[in-house]
């Protein structure tokens, strides 16, 4: 009982070490129900290098003031390959905690208006075997939420 050529070992005690293959479902079409398994279909492919903002502790502050600014979301890089863009200031440095959390202090000299804060990966072949590379890193942004300095 397992899907073709997904067989691991030999001589197994049980064949308890066959389910993790099988996604399993409940039948209720017919009279008696009865378990269907079929074979799960795994996906290969790359992760996503591309971030996604989910939302920022706090959306405003004062101008010259000290605002320190945690950000919520997925696919956050480790290594100073991740950085906030915050409008027209640039790449700003930002404390990586995990994948999903970081954090930021928005510059002391921005003045009053309004600010797109987007997360910013940049990709250059990090994650990958080193190799001698001549071209520029891949830039990953991700959408974008609106900050106010009042």
């Amino acid at each position: 009982m397992s899907c073709a050529g997904k067989g691991y070992g030999t001589n197994p005690r049980s064949d308890a070490y066959l389910y993790s293959q099988f996604s399993s479902s409940i039948v209720t079409n017919s009279v008696t129900p009865k378990s269907a398994r079929n074979c799960r279909k795994f996906k290969i492919g790359y992760p996503s290098f591309t971030p996604i903002l989910y939302n920022l502790s706090t959306i405003s502050s004062l101008s010259g003031g000290y605002s320190l600014v945690y950000v919520n979301g997925t696919n956050f890089l480790p290594n100073g390959t991740t950085f906030i863009k915050f409008g027209n200031y640039g790449y700003l440095p930002i404390t990586y905690y995990s994948s999903f959390n970081l954090s930021f202090v928005v510059p002391l000299n921005a003045i009053v208006g309004n600010y797109q804060v987007q997360v910013i990966n940049v990709y250059n072949g990090n994650f990958s075997p080193e190799i001698n590379q001549s071209y520029p890193g891949n830039i990953n942004l991700s959408n974008s939420i609106t900050y106010t300095i009042t």
